[in-house]
This record gives C-alpha cells, sequence and structure tokens, in this order.
C-alpha cells in the first residue's frame, strides 16, 4: 500500500504536536543537532555528562526577521541519574545542565546560553527555553552496557527552535 508524502512527513513530526509558537513567537527554525556525548559515572547511579565539540545547524528565522545563515557551534554539560531505581545508568538516564551555542544570522552571531533537561532510555526527548526536540545516542560507543559502561558515543537530534517575546540570552 502506497502512501502519500504528507504522511510520511506528518508521521515524523509528530513528536513535535504542541510545539508550536504563540502569538508572540519571535522566530521559528527547525535544527539539526550533532557531536560527541561523553558519560563520567561518579556512582553506580549517577554521573555527568558533556557534548562537544558539537555543531547546531538550523534553517528559518532568528527574532523573526533575521535568516539563520548557517552551522554554529554546539557544547554543553551537566548531570544525570538512572532513570528508574535498580534499571542501571546504562542509556536509561534523567539530566539536567546547559547548553552553549551559536545561532549565526544575516546580522550577528548570536550565542545562547540556557538550561536543558531531557529524559533518555535508547532515544529521548529534551528541552530548552528555547529548544525542544528528540534524539539518540549513536555507535560507535566506548564502553559495552555489560562489562563497561557507555562513556562516549555519537549525539544525533532533531529539535525546533522558537524564540520567545523577552527571550534573549
Amino acid at each position: 500500500m502506497k502512501r502519500p508524502a504528507g504522511f510520511l512527513v506528518g508521521l515524523v513530526m509528530l513528536p513535535f504536536v504542541g510545539l508550536a509558537p504563540s502569538a508572540h513567537a519571535m522566530g521559528e527554525a527547525a535544527c539539526t543537532i550533532s557531536g560527541t556525548i561523553n558519560f563520567v559515572p561518579t556512582s553506580v547511579s549517577q554521573g555527568t555528562w558533556s557534548i562537544g565539540p558539537g555543531v547546531i545547524d538550523c534553517t528559518g528565522l532568528f527574532r523573526a526577521k533575521r535568516a539563520i545563515t548557517g552551522p554554529g557551534p554546539f557544547t554543553g554539560s551537566g548531570t544525570y541519574a538512572e532513570a528508574s531505581p535498580g534499571s542501571g545508568t546504562c542509556l536509561h538516564q534523567v539530566g539536567t545542565g546547559q547548553v552553549d551555542y551559536i545561532i549565526p544570522t544575516t546580522e550577528a552571531n548570536n550565542r545562547i546560553q540556557e538550561s536543558h533537561d531531557f529524559v533518555f532510555a535508547g532515544a529521548g526527548s529534551f528541552t530548552t527555553p528555547t529548544l525542544r526536540g528528540s534524539f539518540e545516542v549513536a555507535p560507535p560507543y566506548e564502553g559495552d552496557c555489560v562489562g563497561h559502561p557507555v562513556t562516549k558515543a555519537t549525539f544525533v537530534a532533531q529539535a525546533v527552535m522558537v524564540r520567545l517575546n523577552g527571550l534573549d540570552h
């Protein structure tokens, strides 16, 4: 059975339902983020994470009138804990931290630093005040979840960027 292209686009965008901007939106963009993510266990059930080097590449408008002109650097760091007690921390985590990235536009390079929250169990979702999206941690891994925890992997995300009135960083 053939499915129309619109059906497939709708299926891909399903995770973003409800993320439409309000009447006060000052800019919108679709973004991809990729890079290396590192996990450093500090105990059996928690640790720290960091992303870097990374790249954010968005298409759309920043502050309603500035065209985004290309990719920029993306880094982040924070802490994580196992998602449910007894499950182990091997890629079943909840976390928080800070991200720092640059969105280049026709007028300036815009640096954004903001808080970041995520939930992860094989694939995950994340939110910042500006970005909402889904991500996965892909091979190649350093670690195997059996004898050694995963300590390094590739981070790949898709996000919607919405800048709102009064949200300047």
